[in-house]
């Protein structure tokens, strides 16, 4: 019948406004009134019975039986306003029976029961505990102007008739009852599925208890004539109430109601409108003596002034609780980053005023990565929390501990010694040796630690952990201990930063030079390659050996631009020597994990080829064991190199990933060994490795080049393993593109003078 709220709204108020014209049409008739009257609630009362008990029939849940109890009250309705109908057909009564008046008393406590069921059983996710202030402001308000405008007059009006107060009292308890159980109702509603039927239930029942009202107050004063308004009131409060049985009898109706948007936005502001209202009606009061209008101004008032002290008081515990979360680590219960720099500076400013020292500890947990990654993140942090539970447990109340990020902990110390940063450093190290037991795991992790002083090495909280960061790398590097900031390692910051600036400039500046060292095939001396090494002469700072450089090229990334400039100019001066006429020879070109990496490697290899001109098999590339770690990436690029017809070859083999496994997956065609093991070649632990690597290398079908080759002993030992080349300063340091140069055209020279004899 109703598709749409609107609808629904529409007919109830057609309906009702028919009934309203058809009791104006018969104002001269007081039977017809009389009958329209009273069927008035048989008709509505029947029709909004059966859609409400429609509900109870289809709902399968607890909620079906609010809407049993809501039928039962309209049965209890029409029977009620049956018993009057029939009073007044047969006696010519108009006012209740006894029967009637009960039935009417009963229909009050079922629908009540049915409410305060709703209540118990809706599905919702708040309470009204939130709420309550409102609702009681609400209440307080109604009450007294019920009291006020209702009660009292018509106890006055009836001479204080026991009849008639016993009547007033059961009518408006049981309306005001009703009013607060659907105030409650209409609160939880808002955050439920039901809303939008709430709305006809709570909308209903707040016109039947202000058709009540006012039809007890016109009783009172014998101004209540069959056919009035409230019948017309009545009639709208039945009618809504059915049609949300009609709406609840499907799940797939949504009504948006932007009422309830409305007061809901609106709601903060209602207790303030109330005490306006008490205001203005207290002075045209009867008298000015303390009324029902003023009690109640004087209750909401009390009721405020007492909000407002609650409400400072969760406010002042909130911004408590914010200040915490603000200031303190989620995971640890630590303070976090934030409060250590507000901490620091006040805690150094208090030692500056006392002439002390304040210290600073920046701790990290090595190999914590390796947890995260094996583990799972979850045991992860659960080692974080015992870190720091570890920390609380052990350090004296005058520490003050921080998270301040990851897996880094920062412990200051106020007046304090060095004496005592050692020995504080010394028990944080100590209480880390103990592996940490989380769930059913074994784990060991141990701590590096950097210290800084306050005045010493700087004079803000900025300096002090970036100060404290490098000695904590040192730490780092030196396994598992603490490292003080000192003069020296302020010296080799200061350079770093300035190597890290000065380097973005050396590729423009052409500071950047290749010296070249030669490959020598071992069994004849003859020189069959050579390796590209980049050298950088700062105009200021001199030679900067690439041990210092290279680093902080790969840390900041500049190891890309670098790396393609030294593909490029190697590619270039090979291919002009050979224009020139010298020996064709094989340049080799360190490529770092970082650049081989890059999505565009390939492309920039065959464009150093392209540019120059260089036939790709006089171009071998040297790569580093790191490789190893990503297989299968690192397959497919050389594979891709290898297409291009240039060779590859392993630095440095030995010293990090090697795994036989790995090395005969790999397209590759060199094996270069180390120099550590070439300077130990008489250790016979090292020697067998040498003659193990070698033997590995002939089988895969490899070329084995040995770096580093000083001495003619070590030269000896390789040619009888059978070591195919070498290189080293037995036979040339590197040295610029001149002098290499030279040596090429001597060896030529060599080569002639050998053939003519």
């Amino acid at each position: 019948m109703w598709s749409t709220k609107r609808s629904a709204i529409v007919s109830i108020f057609v309906i009702s406004i028919l009934f309203y014209s058809c009791l104006l049409l018969f104002k001269n008739n007081e039977l017809i009134r009389s009958l329209i009257v009273f069927i008035r609630p048989l008709g509505a009362g029947t029709l909004s019975f059966f859609w409400l008990y429609k509900a109870y029939r289809l709902k399968n849940d607890k909620q079906r039986y609010f809407w049993l109890l809501l039928s039962i009250g309209v049965l209890f309705y029409i029977s009620s306003n049956t018993l009057w109908m029939l009073s007044f057909l047969v006696q010519g009564l108009t006012i209740y029976s006894d029967l009637s008046f009960l039935l009417w008393i009963m229909t009050y406590i079922i629908f009540l029961i049915a409410l305060i069921y709703k209540i118990k059983v809706i599905n919702t996710s708040i309470s009204t505990s939130r709420y309550i202030f409102t609702i009681f402001v609400f209440m307080t308000f109604v009450v007294s102007i019920v009291t006020h405008y209702f009660v009292n007059p018509i106890l006055i009006a009836s001479g204080n008739s026991l009849v008639v107060t016993t009547s007033i009292l059961i009518y408006t308890i049981a309306s005001l009852s009703i009013l607060f159980v659907i105030i409650n109702l209409y609160y939880l509603s808002l955050f439920s599925k039901d809303k939008e039927v709430m709305v006809f239930i709570v909308s209903g029942f707040l016109l039947q208890v202000i058709a009540d009202m006012y039809h007890s107050y016109l009783n009172s004063y014998g101004e209540y004539q069959q056919g009035s308004f409230v019948d017309f009131i009545w009639l709208t409060a039945l009618l809504m109430i059915g049609v949300a049985g009609k709406f609840a009898q499907t799940n797939s109706v949504e009504l948006d109601w932007k009422i309830i948007n409305y007061f809901q936005n609106k709601e903060s502001i209602f207790p303030y409108l109330t005490v306006i209202t008490l205001m203005i009606l207290v002075p045209y009061s009867y008298d000015w003596d303390f009324n029902a209008l003023s009690t109640g101004l004087s209750i909401i008032f009390l009721m405020i002034i007492i909000r407002q002290l609650i409400v400072m008081k969760k406010n002042k515990k909130l911004v408590s609780e914010y200040r915490y979360l603000a200031y303190h680590d989620s995971l640890t219960g630590l303070k976090n980053r934030t409060a250590f720099i507000e901490d620091l500076a006040e805690i150094m400013n208090k030692a500056k005023k006392s002439d002390r020292s304040v210290a600073l500890l920046l701790m990290d947990l090595d190999r914590f990565k390796n947890v995260n990654d094996t583990l799972g993140h979850h045991i992860g942090d659960l080692v974080l929390r015992e870190s720091a539970a570890k920390l609380k447990r052990t350090l004296h109340e005058e520490a003050v501990i921080y998270r301040i990020g990851g897996d880094e902990f920062v412990i200051v110390l106020p007046n304090i010694s060095k004496s005592d940063c050692v020995t504080t450093a010394d028990i944080v190290l100590d209480i880390f040796r103990q592996p940490f037991s989380i769930e059913f795991h074994e784990i060991s992790i141990t701590p590096s630690i950097g210290i800084s002083l306050y005045p010493t090495d700087g004079l803000d909280s900025q300096e002090l952990l970036k100060y404290a960061d490098s000695a904590m790398y040192v730490a780092k590097e030196k396994g598992n201990r603490y490292h003080f900031f000192d003069a020296a390692l302020n010296a080799y910051i200061t350079r770093r930063m300035i190597i890290e600036v000065e380097l973005k400039k050396a590729i423009d500046r052409n500071e950047l030079v290749l010296f070249y060292q030669p490959k020598i095939k071992l069994s004849t001396g003859e020189m069959v390659g050579m390796e590209a090494l980049l050298r950088w002469d700062h105009p200021k700072l001199g030679s900067i050996s690439p041990t210092e450089f290279i680093p902080v090229a790969e840390e900041t990334g500049q190891i890309t631009a670098i790396g393609e400039w030294v593909l490029r100019t190697a590619c270039h001066q090979n291919k002009v020597w050979q224009d020139q006429g010298f020996q064709s020879l094989s340049v080799s070109v360190n490529v770092s994990a970082r650049q081989f990496e890059q999505g565009d490697f390939i492309k920039i290899v065959e464009k150093a080829l392209y540019d120059s001109g260089l036939n790709p098999k006089f171009l071998e590339l040297e790569i580093t064991e790191s490789i190893m770690q990503n297989t299968c990436e690192s397959i497919q690029a050389l594979k891709e190199v290898r297409e291009l017809g240039v060779k590859t070859s392993i630095d440095d083999f030995g010293t990090g990933y090697s795994s036989l496994h790995v090395l005969k997956e790999l397209p590759i065609d060199t094996i270069k060994i180390d120099k550590s093991f070439i300077d130990d070649i008489e250790n016979k632990t090292n020697l067998s490795i040498i003659k193990t690597i070698i033997d590995i290398g002939l089988n895969l079908n490899l070329d084995i080049i040995a770096e580093g080759i000083e001495m003619q002993e070590q030269f000896n030992t390789l040619d009888r393993l059978n070591c195919g080349y070498g290189q080293g300063y037995l036979f040339s340091r590197p040295v610029p593109a001149n002098e290499f140069q030279k040596k090429i055209s001597d060896e030529m020279i060599a080569k002639k003078n050998y053939l003519i004899k």
